[in-house]
């Protein structure tokens, strides 16, 4: 009797322990984070991961009863890669949400996978196809390229004063998304662009379209594509000789861009959803958090990102429910006025799945950024 209520109460502290690790188990949010972590493009991949690292830092040592854990892949900017990953988190890693890609073409890419497993996809990623492949699963944490292009094409024209521009874009889905957009804000106001060049991804020589920029008479030059060629241009322009104005929109609003770019893009205008230029306490707060871990200042996609891992974890805490479905529910319930209040103010997002901010007017003095509207 004494040894089969010896092996009873072996038993009841087995499964107990076992429900213990269930339980513990399901207080993991877990999240997959897809993005480059080498490469080219390796910088805008650690601002969304260490975006997603400081937020869910604080929310796991704040006590709460849930705990998100971060699965990262390194896509390395193949979007082959991207979608390896993103399945390879969904089905092994059992995540409930996707942080991904960083870049366009690839977030696109992963849109089909995210769709067909319902998982919730949240990407910094602004070609404008993103949105517009009919599912629901996929939300825009960053202004869609229309809304950026047409904020600075009417900035240039009507309180910069100019009227003859050239765009210069990279060939995939972003700069088109990009140069597309602003080429009909232009014709919006009656004007054309003054040249309008396109790049292969991988070019470093630019001679021959600024040929083209320097022939047209323009007097600004908006460059559109990966921060790293867009500092080029600007230094390869410079050697040009052309004293030209120029325009960026968020892809280069990243640190990187004037550590690049150095004296060739001072002066250069750039729209971007978040600023560590704005003294709000807040904001700087936040600034002095972020430069404390990471040894540099946070831009727009580290805002974007940690905004977003506050908006999966009070999906959960909120719906006492920790699946794909309650995260999408909630980001999609956001109205204005009644939406998630983080670092960039208020979220909600439209019928396609893009967020809506007001977006800061900066420019580039003495290396450092400067204020110039919102």
């Amino acid at each position: 009797m004494k040894r089969n209520v010896i092996l009873l109460l072996g038993m009841v502290t087995l499964v107990t322990l076992s429900m213990m690790q269930a339980a513990a188990a399901l207080d993991v949010i877990k999240v997959g984070v897809v993005g480059p972590l080498t490469g080219q493009f390796a910088s805008g991949g650690q601002s969304q991961l260490y975006g997603a690292e400081m937020k869910a830092k604080e929310l796991n040592a704040s006590g709460g009863k849930y705990k998100i854990e971060l699965l990262v892949e390194d896509d390395a900017s193949n979007c082959d890669q991207s979608v390896n990953a993103t399945v390879k988190v969904i089905t092994q890693s059992k995540v409930v949400a996707v942080l991904g890609a960083v870049n366009s073409p690839c977030a696109l890419a992963m849109v089909p996978i995210t769709k067909r497993y319902k998982v919730p996809q949240f990407t910094f990623g602004v070609g404008t196809a993103i949105t517009k492949q009919g599912s629901e699963w996929v939300f825009r944490v960053a202004v869609a390229a229309p809304s950026q292009t047409r904020t600075l094409a009417e900035y240039a024209t009507k309180k910069l004063g100019h009227k003859k521009i050239a765009v210069l874009y990279s060939n995939d889905e972003y700069g088109a998304s990009m140069a597309e957009g602003f080429k009909k804000a232009l014709e919006n106001m009656g004007l054309q662009p003054a040249a309008y060049e396109s790049y292969p991804v991988e070019d470093k020589d630019f001679s021959g379209q600024l040929t083209k920029v320097k022939s047209s008479g323009a007097t600004v030059l908006y460059s559109t594509g990966s921060y790293a060629a867009s500092a080029l241009i600007a230094k390869q322009a410079k050697q040009f000789g052309l004293g030209l104005q120029l325009l960026g929109d968020t892809g280069n609003a990243h640190p990187k861009f004037i550590e690049l770019g150095g004296e060739a893009v001072e002066g250069a205008v750039i729209v971007e959803p978040f600023t560590p230029a704005d003294p709000d306490p807040k904001i700087q707060e936040f600034v002095k958090k972020f430069r404390g871990q990471y040894n540099r200042d946070p831009d727009g996609w580290v805002a974007e990102m940690y905004d977003t891992v506050g908006i999966i974890y009070d999906a959960v805490t909120n719906s006492g429910k920790m699946n794909p479905q309650a995260i999408r529910d909630h980001a999609a319930s956001f109205k204005p006025g009644n939406g998630y209040k983080g670092i960039l103010g208020e979220w909600y997002f439209d019928k396609e799945g893009n967020a809506n901010f007001s977006l800061y007017k900066v420019q580039i003095k003495g290396g450092k950024k400067v204020i110039l509207e919102r």
